[in-house]
């Protein structure tokens, strides 16, 4: 069976490695080469399934941001509003999903639900000196700093069109209520909204994933139907030819986006009431006009030629827009009697996850001062962030996981499966022993792996999330690994011993996660894969103390980063750095300098129609009035943007979540 991976374009290779042959010799020989240098990923076969992909963004867009797709109100946009991430400071409290379902008490005493967090919260571990890991812990906050999505509810049926909230019936949530809360001001049992167990990564360049999910589980190839890829044996979609009406299988390599963009709309915590399925989604919205409910800026950049005349949602319906967009083999058979539906119906998810892959595409923030440095244009960093560069490049340590354009392991530098960047590696860890993993995944001691196990999962078809378990599993004698990829030995960082397969090597993928992008990233905190940090400057101190791992059981060669059998997973570069107050300054000064002055001000592309979010409960305010068993909701009003962006004044620019608590 050959194995494979689609390569990026040449040209786009070429193009990066042409700007690492003019790079100074230096501090910044290894530097990463500007985005403009790249493309997004390419995706094989999509021209035959894409009839026009102007339309399909414009499609994607319009489902990103509709309010209509959630049961009650939630939209994508919802988690990833502000520089793609959010940054909601109420009802914000989530549970790690390894740890019992119980809400703990932060450092100032607060918590539960529709808790609002404060600057004092921050960082969840606390310890009595900052740079020395090992000092006495002042508070360990065991929580999560997630998104509220959903309240919950039971799917009763697809509402009429001149319905936005989907027919339900009220569940009581023995977790997620006001008796949870705070100083509670209800006077009775409330449901409140969920929140998710992990913190909202940004959707901005997402786009050069390899795979999404801070676990990782929305796999490289598209199924077109849900994250899985080709793990899940009864994926299809069907085909028309103008006479018979036939199942394929789809495997769409480099379009984990799409993978990832079907997963919430059917959540029962992030958007969806309990029962809800993709055929129901499909059949509430396929009729509506998008955007019903929000308004559209007249110089939207992508939207601005479908508004309706008022600026209230689009002209044309959603069914409109997936035949204009895709190509008509996919939706024109008639009633498909077997299911019960259409075809258009029962394709919608590949619709969903294509279009909405399309948009985030276009999301490529490629226009900071660091891209203009990197392309030699004078003075685009002062000396402070030049500095700070230096620490990324050097004595930070910083660029080993944040390397590439894209500033992440997990992204652009995986496309081309090139010298050290296997999508399997083996590396030396920090406790001595060498192991196998999943490049661009690294457990850095930020909570005990028992909080959770990351990438360490299994998935519903009983196969391990992640890549190198499934590829140890095959060196000893099991199955090829489910999924699409190859493993070369001859690229290991640190090399197997003469004769060796590598079968015998221990894995270090508990509690590992994907390495977020650090483009934008002085917009997009709360920060780590629990939200756990609130500034720069706090990631800065922790990296530099060397993370947050314990001893246990009085061994040294035993840490909290363990996990089953193995004691310690912890990546060899989690270490004390020795940086000095000056130095993490200037870190911190580098990173600010990734931040695209576009994103900051809403600039197109990423200019957006309005959105009403929820942001707490029961204070004066409204939403959408569920019944006597839900708490009503605080709402906030992100405003619709044009392509020309927020002015400076008035609604001001985005700010970091951390003056939002302040």
């Amino acid at each position: 069976m050959t194995r494979h991976i689609t390569l990026l374009s040449t040209v786009s290779l070429l193009a990066a490695n042409s700007l690492l042959a003019q790079a100074p010799q230096g501090p910044e020989e290894h530097a990463p080469p500007s985005l403009r240098s790249v493309s997004v990923p390419s995706i094989e076969g999509l021209s035959g399934i894409v009839k026009d992909q102007t339309t399909a963004i414009a499609l994607g867009k319009a489902l990103f941001w509709d309010q209509g797709l959630g049961s009650d109100g939630i939209a994508c946009a919802s988690c990833h509003y502000h520089a793609g991430a959010d940054v909601r400071v109420r009802n914000e409290v989530g549970i790690p999903v390894d740890l019992p379902q119980t809400f703990d008490r932060t450092h100032t005493g607060g918590g539960g639900t529709n808790y609002k967090w404060r600057g004092e919260d921050f960082p969840f571990y606390k310890l009595s000196d900052p740079s020395d890991r090992k000092s006495s812990v002042i508070h360990h906050f065991k929580g999560v700093g997630g998104s509220a999505g959903a309240f919950t509810s039971g799917f009763a049926g697809v509402p009429p069109v001149s319905q936005v909230i989907d027919n339900f019936y009220p569940i009581a949530d023995p977790l997620w209520n006001t008796d949870e809360e705070i100083n509670s001001s209800a006077t009775s049992t409330l449901n409140t909204r969920q929140v998710t167990g992990r913190n909202a990564p940004t959707t901005i360049n997402a786009a050069f994933q390899y795979r999404s999910y801070w676990d990782g589980r929305a796999n490289n190839e598209f199924n077109g139907v849900d994250n899985w890829g080709p793990r899940n044996p009864n994926a299809f979609i069907y085909t028309w030819d103008g006479t018979h009406l036939t199942q394929e299988r789809l495997r769409l390599k480099n379009a984990a986006l799409a993978s990832q963009a079907v997963a919430p709309p059917n959540s029962d915590i992030e958007m969806a009431c309990h029962g809800r399925d993709w055929l129901d989604l499909a059949q509430k919205i396929l009729p509506r006009n998008p955007l019903e409910y929000q308004y559209v800026a007249s110089d939207d950049s992508v939207l601005a030629s479908h508004v309706q005349p008022d600026g209230t949602g689009l002209v044309q319906t959603y069914q409109a827009l997936v035949e204009a967009s895709f190509e008509d083999k996919y939706w024109s058979a008639p009633a498909i009697a077997t299911v019960g539906c259409t075809q258009m119906e029962h394709n919608f998810p590949m619709f969903f996850g294509l279009s909405v892959m399309l948009y985030e595409q276009t999301l490529i923030s490629d226009q900071t001062p660091y891209d203009d440095h990197a392309e030699y244009i004078s003075n685009s960093l002062t000396e402070k962030e030049k500095k700070g560069l230096e620490i990324f490049l050097g004595k930070g340590k910083c660029v080993n996981c944040h390397k590439g354009p894209d500033f992440t392991g997990a992204g652009f530098v995986l496309q081309a499966e090139d010298e050290e960047d296997g999508l399997v590696e083996r590396m030396r860890m920090q406790k001595k022993f060498k192991a196998q993993y999943d490049n661009g995944f690294y457990n850095i001691a930020v909570d005990p792996t028992s909080f959770d196990i990351g990438i360490g999962r299994v998935d519903p078809f009983g196969n391990p999330y992640s890549w190198t378990r499934q590829w140890l599993d095959h060196l000893n004698g099991g199955p090829l690994p489910i999924d699409d990829f190859v493993v070369d030995p001859l690229t290991f960082e640190a090399p197997l011993p003469a004769g060796s397969t590598g079968a015998s090597d221990r894995d270090a993928v508990d509690g590992a996660f994907k390495t977020p992008t650090l483009r934008n990233v002085e917009l997009t905190g709360p920060y780590m894969h629990n939200g756990s940090m609130a500034t720069l400057e706090q990631v800065v101190a922790f990296y530099n103390r060397g993370g947050n791992h314990q001893s246990v059981g009085g061994n040294h060669q035993h840490d909290t980063t363990g996990f089953g059998p193995n004691p310690s997973n912890l990546d060899a570069d989690i270490e004390s750095l020795g940086l000095t107050a000056s130095e993490q300054k200037e870190l911190v000064a580098f990173m600010k300098a990734l931040t695209d002055p576009r994103v900051k001000n809403e600039m197109a592309p990423f200019d957006h129609p309005s959105l009403i979010l929820p942001e707490g409960h029961n204070e004066p305010g409204w939403f959408y009035d569920l019944g006597p068993i839900y708490s009503t909701d605080n709402i906030k009003v992100i405003p619709a943007v044009g392509a020309g962006g927020r002015q400076p004044l008035g609604l001001g620019q985005l700010r970091p979540f951390h003056k939002h608590i302040r």
